[in-house]
């Protein structure tokens, strides 16, 4: 049942929906509009009697910084041994874009959502979005100690493995870099704004190993065309090891 039924004032799509969201945090929930605002994308352009802007935003900037502290604090107290620089490559590892995006895609976080913005798939930053803003919900409707228990066990308990996350890749920009570094090889990339057909894309990349183009790649941001454009040329090289 999606949010934008529950704006119609239907009483039983109003328990139908909260009854769902019950299920999926696995408590009652005593605040309603943390969770309507968590679930209001801004293409609705929606504002409430004030003027004030109703969407995920805020939510969105507050669950990132509860997310951290509370992966912080569980890893931290799980790996006692561990120096500051490896907790917080896990760290990383664990709320980092496309974790983050895959853990709220499967979740179905989009099937509460109010939007006129279609999700594509688990690639979408508005899976993650949705995710961080649902956290800031929770917090403000439960307290921090609550909040900390959903992180708990929808995100670490339900979605990390630690065995594969030590051997996952962060960056795929910084993990190239590093390898080329260390075996002496000239990396370079040659990003500029691409002024194509989709205007949705308006950054291409270029990356050249050794003085070969090995990998091209175009994106919505700079950032993101040099990520993708490593990737390619990370599994183009066959690199399955940095060590290699």
């Amino acid at each position: 049942m999606f949010l934008g039924q529950f704006f119609n004032k239907n009483k039983n799509s109003e328990y139908i929906f909260y009854s769902k969201l019950k299920k999926l945090l696995g408590f009652s929930i005593n605040k309603f509009e943390p969770y309507k605002k968590a679930f209001t994308h801004k293409s609705m352009n929606l504002k409430d009697i004030n003027g004030e802007i109703i969407n995920y935003e805020r939510l969105e900037f507050l669950g990132d910084s509860l997310l951290g502290s509370c992966v912080s604090s569980y890893l931290f107290e799980k790996f006692p041994k561990s120096n500051e620089g490896d907790l917080t490559k896990l760290r990383s590892k664990i709320v980092n874009r496309e974790t983050l995006n895959k853990i709220g895609f499967d979740l179905q976080l989009y099937k509460f959502t109010n939007s006129n913005y279609k999700i594509e798939g688990p690639k979408d930053d508005v899976n993650g979005n949705l995710l961080e803003a649902l956290i800031g919900a929770v917090y403000l409707d439960k307290g921090y100690k609550k909040c900390e228990n959903f992180v708990l066990s929808k995100i670490i308990s339900s979605y990390v493995d630690f065995k594969s996350l030590n051997d996952s890749i962060i960056s795929y920009k910084g993990a190239l870099i590093e390898w080329g570094q260390k075996n002496k090889h000239k990396i370079v990339f040659h990003t500029q704004e691409d002024a194509g057909l989709d205007s949705e894309i308006n950054f291409s990349s270029i990356l050249l190993f050794n003085k070969k183009v090995i990998a091209k790649a175009r994106e919505i941001s700079k950032k993101k065309a040099e990520e993708k454009v490593a990737k390619r040329a990370y599994n183009n090289l066959k690199l399955n090891s940095l060590n290699n």
